[in-house]
């Protein structure tokens, strides 16, 4: 296959931890006038394709794909029908483009393209976010010249004789520069806390940690300020929680300018996604973390432990949470600890990687000239 030296392959799917940095990635490239490729999945179509719908050297494409379940034969038949189906999308794809390098962020729908790539002698670069190496991309590191990572050190059963580079995690450049700014509680002025639970918000951040702040005494309550992100469905609830306690706040059910609430916060309650705890890093900002009990491999309870262990925030496991005496005792051991805050920030951005995008567009750029 005659290879087109300006186009490059990207896939993500299933989360926007996947997607996210896959963009960022997508973005470098395209402003060096690359014309990229991107396969994402249903789930992820809409935020890829909203991201890069300004980007003409961005071509996005929504593959019929999923991960396999455990345990379930239906779901998993229809899964590999699916498969199969992103199989023949990724053959046409990669003869009609002819990329000259791919790269695999992670998420089921990665694995056919990559798969092909690998077939057609295309070189691949797989980046993992999670302390756990998922599943799909333990299943391609056999064919992967490199896995670069954003923890140090990773879990998972690797290829052998696969190389692994820590380069960070890329995100996005509104965000890495707030590194640069200065963390500062100022006296007798509220800490300013932001809570987010993913993309659409957590029901448990409302369910539970809304309420579990909203019982604060009268004294702790005038010292505090919440930007929180809340379910439509839950949005009256909180409203009226917040409201009935007096706390300052501003209620969304998505987050616009991310960065600038970032910016504004001492703190931050979150899941631990990987593309969470980057930004949490880079922007310095101390969190505490309600890891998602389901998550795959528990992956996120390993995240969150290896940003406690740095120093940079505090876990709270679902059983603490489950029990609001606990949760509260917890919550506001956190956030009244002043000095507590500033060590945290402090630690975060010691532990964080900037220019990690770069970093990984420039290693890709450096197969393509050894491919030639």
């Amino acid at each position: 296959m005659k290879k087109n030296f300006k186009t490059i392959l990207i896939s993500a799917g299933g989360t926007a931890g996947h997607a996210i940095p896959a963009l960022e990635v997508a973005n470098e490239f395209a402003r060096g006038n690359y014309k990229i490729i991107f396969i994402t999945d249903n789930r992820m179509y809409n935020l890829v394709k909203n991201h890069a719908k300004s980007n003409n050297n961005i071509k996005v494409m929504c593959f019929k794909g999923r991960g396999l379940y455990r345990s379930n034969i239906l779901q998993n038949i229809k899964s590999l029908l699916l498969l199969t189906v992103s199989v023949l999308q990724s053959i046409h794809a990669i003869i009609i483009h002819r990329p000259i390098l791919s790269y695999g962020f992670g998420g089921g729908i990665t694995v056919p393209p990559i798969l092909i790539c690998n077939y057609f002698k295309v070189p691949i670069i797989l980046h993992e976010g999670n302390f756990v190496v998922g599943r799909a991309n333990i299943f391609l590191s056999k064919y992967a010249k490199l896995i670069t990572t954003f923890f140090p050190k990773v879990e998972g059963n690797l290829s052998k004789n696969t190389k692994i580079k820590f380069i960070g995690m890329p995100v996005r450049k509104n965000i890495e520069s707030i590194y640069t700014d200065s963390y500062q509680i100022k006296k007798n002025k509220p800490i300013n806390i932001l809570i987010t639970g993913g993309s659409l918000g957590a029901e448990v951040m409302a369910t539970k940690v809304a309420k579990a702040l909203s019982e604060f005494s009268k004294e702790l309550l005038s010292k505090i300020s919440i930007i929180q992100q809340v379910r439509t469905e839950n949005m009256n609830y909180v409203k009226n929680l917040y409201k009935n306690a007096s706390i300052e706040h501003k209620l969304e059910v998505y987050i616009e300018d991310y960065s600038k609430s970032l910016n504004w916060c001492h703190l931050i309650i979150c899941r631990s996604g990987a593309g969470t705890i980057a930004e949490n890093l880079i922007s310095g900002r101390p969190s505490i973390m309600l890891p998602l009990a389901i998550s795959s491999d528990n992956h996120q309870m390993k995240n969150a432990l290896y940003i406690e262990k740095i120093g940079a925030g505090w876990v709270i496991s679902n059983k603490e949470l489950n029990n609001i005496k606990i949760l509260q005792k917890k919550l506001k051991s956190f956030i009244f600890n002043e000095a507590g805050l500033y060590k945290a920030s402090k630690l975060a951005k010691e532990n964080a990687l900037i220019n990690s995008t770069s970093l990984l567009a420039n290693i890709g750029k450096k197969f393509i000239k050894e491919s030639n």
